[in-house]
């Protein structure tokens, strides 16, 4: 499985949006989650990648969230 697949699970699975409609285009308003959604999926994203996002880290949608997943902190 690959790291956008995962990623895509992780957010499913806190936000129950079906898995194909999560693109990395979307952004967190239109998954509609809000801030405490964001950082439990942070936190799963640090453990099920083993990375550490730092909390500067502007998160705007899944793009941005591959990119730290992509170049660990």
């Amino acid at each position: 499985m690959d790291d956008f697949s995962r990623l895509r699970e992780l957010v499913h699975d806190i936000t129950g949006v079906p898995t194909e409609l999560i693109t990395p285009e979307s952004t967190a308003e239109q998954l509609n989650m809000d801030m405490l959604d964001i950082t439990e999926l942070v936190m799963d994203i640090e453990e099920a990648f083993d990375v550490l996002i730092e909390d500067d880290v502007h998160i705007q949608g899944m793009g941005d969230l591959l990119a730290c997943i992509k170049v660990p902190a």
